[in-house]
């Protein structure tokens, strides 16, 4: 779960055209909270650590589909909106929901959960909405990235 948040911020810091919100890193990461939502879902608390160079933001929702070999696997929204503070790096919590997709059981989400450190086959859809302190507000959508790429860019 964490590693769907990291993918939806790390795309929001590369994809904003501002030089300093590219600027923007997630020096570490964590699950917080996790709670079962029966055989289906979790909702999760990540905690992201942020070095926000730019200026203030809201990431207002973010929503998406986790794909594994091309089908859909699970989707993925934000609860609520959480506010990023510009200054040193702070912990922001994102309240998160992963629920299953119709087509998939819970068993077969214990074997992708076992083989996650390979990633192979996994991407992911996801719009992410944010909104500055001046009231402008970016949309970000991205497309099949991989699941290695978001990776790589978290450190």
């Amino acid at each position: 779960m964490r590693k769907y948040a990291l993918l939806i911020l790390a795309l929001l810091a590369v994809s904003v055209s501002c030089t300093k919100m590219r600027d923007i890193r997630i020096t570490d990461y964590s699950i917080a909270e996790l709670e079962n939502i029966g055989f289906t879902g979790v909702r999760a608390t990540v905690r992201l650590s942020i070095d926000n160079p730019a200026k203030d933001f809201t990431v207002t929702s973010i929503s998406g589909t986790v794909k594994r070999d091309g089908r859909d696997f699970a989707e993925f929204d934000l609860d609520s909106p959480v506010s990023v503070p510009h200054g040193n790096t702070s912990d922001c919590m994102f309240p998160m929901t992963l629920s299953l997709s119709g087509s998939i059981s819970p068993f077969e989400m214990l074997g992708v959960v076992s083989s996650i450190a390979r990633a192979e086959g996994i991407t992911v859809d996801a719009t992410v909405k944010l909104k500055m302190k001046q009231g402008i507000r970016h949309t970000v959508r991205v497309r099949d990235v991989k699941f290695d790429e978001i990776m790589d860019f978290v450190r």
